[in-house]
């Protein structure tokens, strides 16, 4: 069969089906190639930012960690938390206790509050509010 030979009505409809059919493979592979890329990409983005939260959080930690090891190792809060006396207490150790906590929760911003209680079960605090004061 010669394309010559067929009508031209007739090789107008085989043009115009086989554009149809090249489009349509097209079509289905710019679909498949562009559904593929997206899924990689959104796995990557998903990826990326799982591990980055979770840089975050070990940060966090590790600086409340230090923090932490900063209070429990320093000796004055040591004195201040065993002290029974309650005027070298509130007035030698407490300033200084009460400095080195506001101290540690600038350092830190993810720390809203310190509490150190003692043997007597007293305690003191330096906590940030809503308004930004330190209360005591």
């Amino acid at each position: 069969m010669q394309i010559s030979r067929v009508k031209l009505k007739h090789q107008i409809l085989l043009i115009f089906l086989f554009a149809i059919i090249l489009f349509t493979v097209m079509e289905f592979f710019f679909y498949y190639s562009f559904y593929n890329l997206t899924q990689k990409r959104a796995a990557n983005y998903g990826n990326t930012i799982i591990e980055q939260t979770r840089q975050k959080i070990d940060s966090v930690f590790n600086d409340i960690k230090v923090s932490t090891n900063i209070a429990a190792n320093n000796k004055k809060i040591q004195e201040f938390t065993i002290e029974d006396d309650n005027f070298k207490r509130d007035f030698e150790s407490g300033p200084y206790v009460i400095d080195l906590m506001e101290y540690m929760r600038f350092f830190n911003s993810y720390v809203n509050g310190i509490v150190i209680n003692d043997k007597q079960e007293r305690r003191v605090s330096s906590l940030a509010y809503v308004n930004g004061d330190v209360f005591f």
